[in-house]
């Protein structure tokens, strides 16, 4: 097993961390190795032919929609916050002054306000469309605990590719799990702050020249050929796995894909390379992403922690937002140049809004509002340039129906090809759907 840690202090608020890994070998199914991940996968050998991507970016801790994409200039003091908005592109859109570069390529994305997303530090429904307890049941283990985007996609729509169908970049473990969906469909999990190393784990390690790389696969034949005596059929078709996984190994097509050294000076540094010192840099990530979409991974998450802001709102979110929107305008300007933006769509979006009325544990913080939120949307050829949803003046309460994540993730399976309605039986045998809310946003498509 190959392992790359990178502890970071940030924490939400409940003491949840983030935690960077990669592993081969293991690829962090807990004791899977990359061996058994091939053999599982044989049952869905054909499906139908890759489409179109997404990339769905966490903002961990919750971000405020006041503060960003449903700002109240007209609201007293106490509310409206210290930054005014800015005219975009599109007409009568307005954000933070602290995104100007997203104004520029407003017409390319779509602000849903109102949403409603959780009640918890959690990821669970904003990658599964399922909260961590959606019953009493849930402590029981496997009980009530949904496969996330990823799992379903790499589960329903396989690919046939030497890549790993789903890439998580920075993310919190427990949030992306594929439970019934079969543990080979996982994430391949990942980190972008140390790519080299990263890259160096990827392959073969320095010591194993090509030619002891071979007499290893001349070793697997031999042993296999003891067990195949032993075991009869027990061993049927392990060759072929073995050999296809020392090939993803060996190869350079998946450790091309997160080396961003390939990348030009140019293009690091218009993701923000070198431009911050301080904060999540979440440019790195989103450039990662971009590759790895190139290369033909179907679903790529990204974390961006540091959003819990119950202390020092504002100040944090003069470091946090302006890496953010350049990284995003970067992502969204990057994608249209190559000509896949309209096959690749993106959401973003945190836990839940933060509260109205500022104060919380310092004056200037701003706590949970799990009473609305945002939620961000681009690409995949998706009607953009536009808002969907509203609050009241003080952005308290939503005006209409909320937005759940449900109807966002149900857009999504629309644009990949997925019928929601599909069921997969669950470790108990009974038939799951995809999502209980199948109806994809009609005003986005």
């Amino acid at each position: 097993m190959l392992t790359v840690n990178h502890p970071c202090p940030l924490r939400t608020c409940d003491g949840v961390s983030r935690r960077w890994f990669l592993r081969v070998g293991t690829l962090g199914l807990g004791g899977l190795t990359l061996t058994e991940l091939l053999r599982r996968r044989v049952a869905a050998a054909a499906g139908p032919p890759r489409s179109k991507s997404a990339i769905m970016i966490h903002l961990s801790g919750g971000p405020s929609h006041l503060d960003m994409y449903d700002m109240k200039p007209l609201a007293p003091a106490e509310y409206r916050g210290e930054f005014h908005p800015i005219h975009t592109n599109v007409p009568g859109m307005e954000i933070c002054e602290l995104m100007p570069m997203q104004a520029r390529v407003a017409d390319k994305f779509v602000i849903l306000r109102g949403a409603q997303v959780a009640n918890l530090h959690t990821g669970n429904m904003f990658y599964s469309g399922y909260p961590w307890q959606e019953s009493p049941r849930a402590s029981v283990p496997g009980e009530a605990r949904r496969p996330a985007v990823g799992s379903i996609v790499s589960r329903l729509r396989p690919g046939t590719r030497s890549i790993p169908p789903y890439v998580s970049i920075e993310n919190h473990y427990d949030w992306e799990r594929a439970y019934y969906a079969g543990v080979e469909h996982e994430p391949l999990r990942v980190g972008s702050s140390s790519p080299r190393e990263a890259i160096e784990d990827m392959g073969r390690h320095g010591d194993v020249s090509v030619d002891r790389l071979a007499d290893r696969r001349g070793l697997l034949a031999t042993l296999d050929g003891v067990r195949r005596r032993a075991e009869v059929g027990a061993a049927r078709g392990v060759d072929r796995f073995r050999a296809r996984a020392l090939e993803i190994i060996a190869s350079t097509q998946v450790r091309d894909a997160f080396d961003l050294e390939k990348e030009t000076p140019e293009t690091r540094a218009r993701y923000g390379e070198g431009k911050y010192r301080h904060g999540p840099h979440p440019g790195r990530s989103l450039l990662l992403a971009r590759r790895l979409i190139e290369a033909g991974v179907a679903v790529v998450t990204v974390g961006v922690h540091g959003w819990d802001t119950h202390s020092h709102n504002f100040s944090a979110l003069r470091e946090m937002v302006p890496p953010l929107d350049r990284a995003l305008y970067a992502l969204i300007t990057d994608l249209d140049d190559r000509g896949m933006l309209d096959d690749v769509v993106i959401v973003m979006g945190g836990e839940f809004g933060r509260t109205p009325r500022i104060g919380d544990q310092t004056p200037d913080g701003r706590g949970h509002w799990p009473e609305a939120g945002f939620l961000w949307m681009a690409g995949g050829g998706l009607r953009t340039g536009q808002i969907i949803g509203a609050t009241d003046r003080r952005g308290e309460q939503i005006i209409g129906n909320p937005i759940g994540m449900q109807s966002v993730l149900a857009t999504v399976y629309h644009l990949l090809g997925i019928d929601p309605a599909t069921t997969i039986p669950d470790y108990n045998g009974r038939p799951q759907v995809v999502l209980d809310a199948r109806a994809p946003l009609g005003a986005l498509l």
